[in-house]
């Protein structure tokens, strides 16, 4: 499974980087820093995209991103890593309140459904 982030604090993306080492099937293949640049993420096919909100934020951004990648899953994370949003195409959303390691692993892992 094909991993890209995008604005994770440091401490979350070390737990994602964690995660996807204690499971073979899970490849971060990459990282970005900026929204700026989420134009480029198409170009390596993810399966799933994992973005960090702002202090704030709503999903909606996943939202987004996931109709620009209707075959990818896209998880949003809350600013404090406890709130977690999957969002696939066509229209699904599923919150996941206390993101334990656990369920985002189970979340990134469970086929798309496109």
């Amino acid at each position: 499974m094909r991993i890209v982030t995008m604005t994770l604090p440091p401490l979350l993306r070390d737990i994602f980087i964690a995660l996807a080492v204690e499971r073979d099937h899970l490849d971060i293949v990459a990282e970005f820093n900026r929204r700026a640049e989420a134009a480029e993420i198409a170009l390596y096919t993810p399966d799933c995209v994992i973005i960090g909100l702002r202090r704030g934020e709503a999903d909606r951004i996943a939202q987004m991103l996931a109709a620009g990648l209707p075959a990818a899953k896209v998880i949003a994370i809350s600013h404090d890593g406890r709130d977690a949003y999957v969002h696939e195409m066509p229209d699904r959303r599923l919150a996941l309140p206390d993101a334990a390691p656990a369920a985002l692993a189970a979340a990134m892992s469970a086929p798309n459904r496109v």
